[in-house]
């Protein structure tokens, strides 16, 4: 008699009212032996594979329950070590078990020391099937760029022609110190998606021009405008561009905006922009590096929705800003405009909530065509 299965609106429930991580290990260690959970509906409770170092269990329980493995698209190595990436006999046996399944690659470091190839991971090719990789970089001791070079970082991505989307958060990759890009194999790989969340090296990001031909979504948070993300020459016209995401706009120089947005001016396929300023500490109002931004921008025939973030409830409701944002959007440039979002990021505690109400009254002729409106994120 075959085993029951659970309901997909019970397992829902279960997964979502979930509170601690040993709860949701707790779940996922009786899953393990429940021939219950093997539906495609329940599959995604093994979607996500966490490993902490060395995990022999999780070995063991792949070596016995082979339909595990075809469950597993996203492996998440956590606090990782390079030579226990490369040494680790329990990683490489797991490698040639996910080859074929994983999509999903997800590196999470935090610095210790001063490491200069920190991205020499040949193993990790084992992988085949990457699409998507993210690479997350902690730096608790301060201790900064690799002044010595790191060449190694688009070696490692070049193990990946599948890649698809790639997402840097807070890497120090200094390659400024080592050889020039020239002197490192163009990508092999052609990406759709790319998030920058701070990536403390331009000659890398110049290095993935060739690969952005057929980019639709890119997401860039400037950190320092001495430290530019791209450099102004090297951004190509982005012509496949469908959403672009700025971040932080009153950290980046006019020469750095007004290069991404001639970038972006040329993609016919362009439906939604995103801008936010890094909060009321910075001085500079949304509203006004929105409006400096899509100067730069000029006439765009597609674009569609436009979001101006707001991390501040206390941002000045009226003056020049509001109707030269007004002037700019209804004065025939943007004909093809439907939406303007104003989107008020709150903190965690939810504390900081404002009132939306004047910000949309301070806008009355977007107000007057339905236009515009606005909501909370976090």
């Amino acid at each position: 008699m075959p085993s029951p299965q659970l309901p997909p609106e019970l397992l829902y429930d279960i997964i979502n009212h979930l509170g601690a991580e040993e709860d949701y290990a707790s779940l996922r260690a009786c899953a393990l032996t429940c021939r219950a959970f093997v539906s495609p509906t329940q599959a995604h409770i093994f979607r996500t594979l966490t490993l902490f170092r060395d995990s022999p269990a999780w070995l063991a329980k792949l070596e016995s329950t082979p339909h595990i493995r075809t469950f597993i698209k996203h492996l998440r190595l956590v606090e990782y070590h390079k030579p226990w990436i490369q040494r680790s006999e329990v990683l490489n046996r797991m490698l040639g078990y996910l080859s074929s399944y994983v999509i999903f690659l997800d590196i999470h470091h935090q610095r210790r020391k001063l490491e200069s190839t920190r991205f020499d991971f040949p193993l990790l090719s084992r992988l085949k099937c990457v699409e998507e990789i993210s690479l997350t970089e902690r730096d608790p001791e301060g201790q900064g760029g690799t002044m010595d070079g790191d060449n190694a970082l688009p070696r490692f991505l070049n193990h990946f022609p599948n890649l698809r989307g790639i997402t840097f958060d807070g890497c120090w990759v200094w390659v400024q110190g080592a050889d020039s890009k020239n002197d490192i194999a163009a990508p092999v790989f052609q990406l759709e998606r790319l998030h920058v969340y701070a990536c403390y090296d331009a000659l890398v990001l110049d290095w993935l021009v060739p690969a952005l031909s057929s980019l639709k979504t890119l997401h860039l948070q400037y950190m320092d405008p001495d430290i530019p993300i791209f450099s102004p020459t090297a951004l190509p016209q982005l012509e496949s561009l469908e959403h672009v995401e700025v971040r932080s706009l009153n950290y980046a120089s006019n020469e750095e905006l007004r290069s991404l947005m001639a970038a972006v001016a040329h993609s016919v396929n362009l439906r939604s922009i995103t801008f936010m300023t890094s909060g009321s500490s910075s001085g500079h109002s949304p509203v006004e590096a929105a409006v400096k931004s899509l100067l730069f921008l000029g006439a765009h025939r597609h674009l569609q929705h436009l979001t101006i973030g707001f991390f501040q409830e206390d941002d000045p409701v009226d003056g020049s800003p509001w109707d030269e944002l007004q002037d700019l959007l209804l004065g025939g440039r943007f004909p093809a405009l439907r939406t303007v979002k104003l989107l008020f990021w709150l903190d965690s505690s939810g504390s900081n909530a404002a009132s939306t109400e004047p910000f949309v009254v301070a806008v009355p002729r977007l107000a007057k065509k339905n236009m515009v409106y606005a909501c909370y994120g976090r």
